[in-house]
Order: structure tokens, then sequence, then C-alpha cells
């Protein structure tokens, strides 16, 4: 059996990094959401990057105003 070819595409740029999630770009573009919690990584081409943190965002948004009427 054969391995699948990995493209290799040279050292990546840490674009931003926490305890929950690394994003990191590589030269050809593509940008690597890795989330630490459960190994979970995610390749996007770059215009999917603000889409994406958009809804998180917005996701994040609604989840907070819930935890405020709970907790009020």
């Amino acid at each position: 059996m054969t391995e699948p070819k990995r493209n290799a595409c040279g050292p990546h740029q840490e674009l931003a990094s926490n305890e929950a999630v690394r994003v990191t770009r590589c030269p050809c573009g593509t940008v690597h959401l890795a989330i630490v919690g459960n190994g979970v990584s995610l390749r996007l081409k770059d215009d999917a990057l603000p889409t994406l943190t958009r809804g998180l965002m917005q996701a994040l948004d609604k989840v907070e105003a819930i935890e405020r009427v709970v907790i009020n």
C-alpha cells in the first residue's frame, strides 16, 4: 500500500495561536486551522478565513448573550 502524496509547501507563517487553536499559512496561500483540543485540522483557501471567522464570532456573540440572560 502506498501513502498518499503530501504537498510540501515550505515553512508556515503563524498567524495566531492560543491554548485552543493554531492558525498558520503556508507559502502557497493555504490557511491551516488546527483545533488543539481534539486534533481536528482544516485547510482553507485564504478567502474562506474571513467568512469562517465572522461565523464563529456570530456564534460566540449568541452564546455570550444567552449566558448573560441565564446569569441575570
